[in-house]
């Protein structure tokens, strides 16, 4: 397989955004009810990606899917592995451990991401993931990822319409070719935004339990 695909997966992390301004953004890709725009900032030259769509659901529901760690896999591509290491629901706080399986001759990849979840004052909920150096034991055969950005926002339209939106940034850890990167950052949250409009139907959230902190 071709080294492109280590970059759809790295950007189908739950979660994945990047926080720099997007004043600049080129609008690259508009299918499907799913927009995706592309931007650069200063002294990075990976694109990334900010990325919004609408779902005929309560605010709640599409909330309840990013925050269900374990069935990450079920809808985000390339995802081996998600594992829950700890949560503070008090404090909005979690960490998590993810393993990217990617086709053969490539590495695969690892992560751990810190998380904070609030409620914003206008009622939106923000998810907002950093990459952190953890104790979580390395595999030889695995490379472990150090710079990933990510953030999801969910902004409530209808009692039954949220806006879902998604920035991000992930470093790929290795020698890929920089246009094979850029190439592929308008595709991947558009196919992981795609997949999530099935997941969110799943009648696992049909009555979505949030923290009461988001409430």
């Amino acid at each position: 397989m071709k080294k492109k695909h280590i970059v759809a997966a790295l950007l189908s992390i739950t979660s994945l955004t990047a926080t720099a301004a997007t004043d600049a953004a080129k609008l690259s890709l508009n299918r499907n009810n799913i927009k995706v725009w592309t931007y650069q900032t200063e002294n990075n030259p990976v694109f990334q990606y900010k990325a919004e769509t609408t779902f005929d659901v309560p605010l709640e529901r599409a909330v309840a899917v990013v925050l269900d760690v374990e069935r990450t896999p079920q809808w985000v591509p390339y995802v081996a592995k998600a594992q829950l290491l700890s949560r503070d629901e008090k404090k909005g706080e979690f960490t998590l451990y993810m393993l990217l399986d990617l086709p053969f001759p490539l590495k695969d990849r690892d992560l751990v991401i810190k998380g904070k979840m609030n409620k914003n004052a206008d009622g939106s909920i923000s998810i907002k993931n950093n990459a952190i150096k953890n104790s979580y034991p390395e595999r030889p055969d695995v490379i472990r990822l150090n710079q990933y950005t990510g953030d999801w926002t969910f902004q409530r339209l209808t009692n039954n319409k949220v806006k879902v939106m998604t920035t991000g940034y992930a470093d790929p850890a290795g020698s890929i070719p920089l246009s094979f990167v850029n190439m592929f950052v308008q595709q991947q949250p558009y196919q992981m935004l795609m997949k999530m409009k099935k997941e969110i139907y799943n009648p696992l959230y049909a009555q979505p339990h949030l923290p009461d902190l988001l409430k």
